[in-house]
Parts: structure tokens; C-alpha cells; sequence
């Protein structure tokens, strides 16, 4: 590829700006909020973690910003990339941006990934999808994207199935498709929930080193609250689809204001813990002491 440049501009202007971004669900018992008035901004450069537990909104929040939500959900309010509404632009227009100004890295890439097709053929729709290029120029785009994601023998494993990976190398894969076309925005939803702890501090060592490299914006969207410290700038908390508190990392952690936060944080595992029962967030919720 050997573009390094970032294609975002560097004007000073958030790159991102959700403002009042409510999601709403029809049911046959009503309009029901999965996401609601939630306002955050991602500069150039910076990762927002976002984090909660399962059904606190973090994924309904990514979709709607990629306009991915499923059947029969609404998002209002705003959503501006590089200063411009895409909120309420038409699939057509949104597929333009999908991948070229703004990409997703899922949760599971054995699911997300197709079977029947080698990794480089996946890779190749994916730049050729914005890039008037032949097939043999998206393919020197992808063994290069394959080499940057620090997979040996790219122009090898480039006609491998995703079956041949292991769990990390397919989520390598995953991120050399995400990047391929150096988008501005990259949402990563829970990247590293299905690897263990080896393979994931490799993968979040390869995320900094890449959005260093390429100056992208980051959303890193997860439950663990050890690894958003490791990544993040800024933090976000949810909880029932609303925002419960946001700030700095190093505020969330070291002075959080809200009782869900401290009851997040107060149960993460540590080495003097007793082991013997797994503490769980409500646990805390009382004002209980550890």
C-alpha cells in the first residue's frame, strides 16, 4: 500500500461528533429506547473506549454510526464524520463510506469471515469495492495488507481459507480487511473477547502500532474495563442504554463519579481476591465494600 499518510484532515475539527443519538426498537407493546440522547466526539488519532455489560447499547451504538441497525430499529438525533451528517443518508451512500471513510472490526471473524473464499480474494472486494483498480493491483494491496497485520508469508497465505487460521491470525485478517482502504473512523466491538490474553495483547500492540501509523480514529467497544485502560484516551460508561458517566482514562479510573462505574471497576478480579466465587457488578451496586 505504502500509504502512510492519513487521509483524514488534520483542521482541529473532531472527526466524529454523536450528538443526542437515541435507537429505538418498534415492538408490538410499543417504541422501545436501546440507546438514548447519548453524545460523545473522536478526534483524529484517539481511541473512545466505550464500555458496559451486555445490552447497556455499546453495539447498537456502533451500528448506528456504520448504518448497520437491524430490521424495525430507528437512530435519531446526529451523527457527523468529518464535519458531515451521515445520519439518515441513503444505503447507497452509506456503502460509499462502509470501508473506505469508516470500517468495523467484529467480535467473531470465523462468523464475520466467508468460508468459501480465500482470505486475499476477501481482501481484494473489499479495496476494489472503492478503488478502480485491476486484480492484480488489489491483490500487491493485499499481500502488503496481509504483511502489515504481521502475517508471515503473506504472499503464501493470501489464497489460505480462514479455516487455516488460528483465532488471532483471523482476527488479523479482519483488521487488514478493515484497513485496507485506511479509513478515517475504525469501530472495533469487542476484538478480543474469543482470544486469550497472549494473543490478545498482541492484537491491541498491533491496533496502537497501526492507528499510529495511519493517524485513524478509534471506537474500541468492550465489557473489559483491563483492556480499554490499555487502549483508550477517553472513556464512555454505559448502562441501559444511557451514558452514565465519560471522561479521561485516567479519571474513570482513578476517581470515577457514578456507583456503576465503581461497581465495574470494583469487580474486576484481582491476585488477593478470593477466587472461590466469581464477583459479579451487581455485587456492588449496594454500596457493598470489597
Amino acid at each position: 500500500m505504502n500509504r502512510t499518510e492519513s487521509k483524514a484532515r488534520d483542521d482541529g475539527g473532531a472527526l466524529l461528533e454523536v450528538r443526542g443519538l437515541t435507537v429505538t426498537f418498534g415492538t408490538p407493546r410499543g417504541d422501545v429506547d436501546v440507546v438514548r440522547d447519548l453524545s460523545f466526539t473522536v478526534d483524529r488519532r484517539q481511541t473512545l473506549g466505550i464500555v458496559g455489560e451486555s445490552g447497556s447499547g455499546k453495539s447498537m451504538t456502533s451500528l448506528a454510526v456504520m448504518g448497520l441497525l437491524p430490521k424495525g430499529a430507528t437512530a435519531s438525533g446526529s451523527i457527523r464524520l468529518d464535519g458531515v451528517e451521515i445520519l439518515g443518508k441513503s444505503d447507497a451512500a452509506l456503502r460509499k463510506l462502509r470501508g473506505n471513510s469508516m470500517a468495523m472490526v467484529f467480535q467473531d471473524p470465523l462468523s464475520s469471515l466467508n468460508p468459501y473464499y480465500t482470505v486475499g480474494l476477501q481482501i481484494t472486494e473489499a479495496y476494489r469495492a472503492h478503488h478502480n483498480v485491476s486484480r492484480k493491483a488489489a491483490r500487491a494491496v493485499a499481500i502488503e495488507a496481509l504483511d502489515r497485520v504481521r502475517i508471515k508469508d503473506p504472499h503464501l497465505r493470501i489464497d489460505h481459507y480462514p479455516h487455516q487460521f488460528s483465532g488471532g491470525m483471523r482476527q488479523r485478517i479482519m483488521i487488514a480487511i478493515a484497513l485496507c482502504c485506511e479509513p478515517d473512523l475504525v469501530i472495533a466491538d469487542e476484538p478480543t473477547t474469543a482470544l486469550d490474553v497472549t494473543v490478545q495483547a498482541q492484537i491491541l500492540e498491533l491496533m496502537a502500532d497501526l492507528q499510529a501509523e495511519t493517524g485513524t480514529g478509534m471506537i474500541f467497544i468492550t465489557h473489559d474495563l483491563a483492556v480499554v485502560s490499555q487502549v483508550a484516551q477517553d472513556v464512555v460508561v454505559m448502562n441501559g442504554g444511557v451514558q452514565v458517566e465519560a471522561g479521561s482514562t485516567e479519571q474513570i479510573f482513578s476517581a470515577p463519579q457514578h456507583d456503576y462505574t465503581r461497581a465495574l471497576l470494583a469487580a474486576i478480579p484481582r491476585l488477593d481476591d478470593d477466587l472461590e466465587e466469581l464477583k459479579m457488578v451487581g455485587d456492588f451496586r449496594t454500596g457493598a465494600t470489597r
